[in-house]
């Protein structure tokens, strides 16, 4: 009896992972296509795939630039107005205290000359202090309309900010950019194009990792060291190991998740390997569309006799040799191929099993 740990030889399609259409987000004339992009061509994230004619979204930019700072300077003005009313209200207010004082003052000595008739306006600074109190007036009115202007320069910079933003923002969208590693699948685009928001100017793959769906029948799960392998859709980057070859080439991979789904005429289900860089320059690429044979590590059993195929009987029956006379023996098969087979249960370590092919059992 020793360890024993399973291979799965099943087959598979390469396909990328991700697949999508490159549209442009403004409307515009291609000036610039990289000579990379034609079908087949590989790219990495951020590097520049088209250029669309951006002069009219710069000419808009300066145009939005030239209105924020309009508004800011209307800001600007807003609180020099209101500034100004406040200090004219401040003196205003000053003022009323001082005539306040005079006006207390000459009432005083209007009384010590001992006159009976009450002070005149002008003796109590009357006019001066309406006056006052008209300049306070005068000075919130400013100071309302100081107020009423600085909210609406400050809309003003809100609409010509985010106008600017929108302009710098259509300004960088002229450049078309990879958004991930991706290589080529299509291409539909070239200098002098017209193009919108609704063109498809390129399909791209991407090749961070490739991804292969291998079938399997359900009581090979059972060899599989796969969770929740029936929810299905649950990534297992600790998954079994599997090795995919094609025309010589070998490229290391992992199962990462299973489909969850039994199809319903061959009750299989299908589990996803993931291979890294798929198009890397360390090795041979393997191409998206490649159909791939996949060995499948399964997990380790112990106490295990492998034996070949040739001693099983009616499907668990062996035939044990000991003190040279035939035992029928029921076992419990674990797993089997054309050439070998795993028992699990029925035998003992040490004992002789018989290989030969006989045609009758005595």
């Amino acid at each position: 009896l020793s360890d024993f740990q399973p291979v799965i030889l099943v087959q598979g399609t390469v396909k990328p992972h991700t697949v999508i259409g490159l549209s442009p987000e403004i409307l515009g004339r291609i000036i610039f296509v990289s000579p990379k992009l034609v079908v087949g061509g590989l790219f990495e994230e951020d590097e520049e795939l088209v250029r669309i004619d951006s002069r009219e979204y710069e000419l808009i930019l300066q145009q939005a630039n030239a209105q924020t700072n309009s508004a800011q300077s209307k800001i600007t003005n807003a609180l020099a107005q209101l500034s100004s009313a406040l200090a004219q209200k401040a003196q205003s207010e000053a003022r009323i205290m001082r005539e306040k004082a005079e006006a207390k003052a000459a009432r005083a000595e209007w009384v010590l000359l001992g006159k009976n008739k009450p002070p005149p306006d002008l003796l109590l600074r009357v006019p001066q202090i309406n006056e006052a109190k008209a300049g306070i007036a005068s000075a919130n009115a400013l100071a309302r309309a100081a107020v009423a202007q600085l909210q609406s320069a400050k809309a003003l910079v809100k609409a010509a900010e985010a106008a600017r933003e929108q302009a710098n923002l259509n300004v960088k969208r002229c450049v078309i950019k990879a958004p991930f590693n991706c290589r080529v699948q299509s291409a539909n685009v070239g200098i002098g194009q017209i193009v919108s928001l609704a063109s498809v100017l390129a399909q791209l793959q991407s090749i961070d990792y490739a991804e292969i769906r291998l079938l399997l029948p359900l009581d090979q799960f059972r060899h599989l060291e796969i969770n929740n392998v029936y929810r299905g859709g649950m990534s297992n980057t600790n998954g079994p190991s599997v090795t995919l070859t094609a025309h010589g080439n070998k490229w290391p991979g992992r199962i990462v998740r299973s489909e969850g789904e039994i199809q319903s005429g061959t009750q299989m289900m299908a589990v996803v390997a993931k291979v890294n860089k798929p198009y890397g320059n360390d090795r041979p690429a393997l191409s998206f569309g490649q159909f791939v044979s996949a060995a499948i590590q399964g997990r380790s059993f112990k106490d295990i006799a492998i034996l070949p195929t040739t001693v099983l009987r009616d499907d668990d029956m062996v035939y044990v040799v000991d003190n040279n006379k035939l035992h029928a023996r029921k076992v419990t098969v674990l797993w089997s191929n054309r050439k070998q087979i795993a028992i699990s249960a029925g035998l003992k370590n040490g004992e002789r099993v018989c290989t030969s092919s006989l045609d009758s059992f005595v």
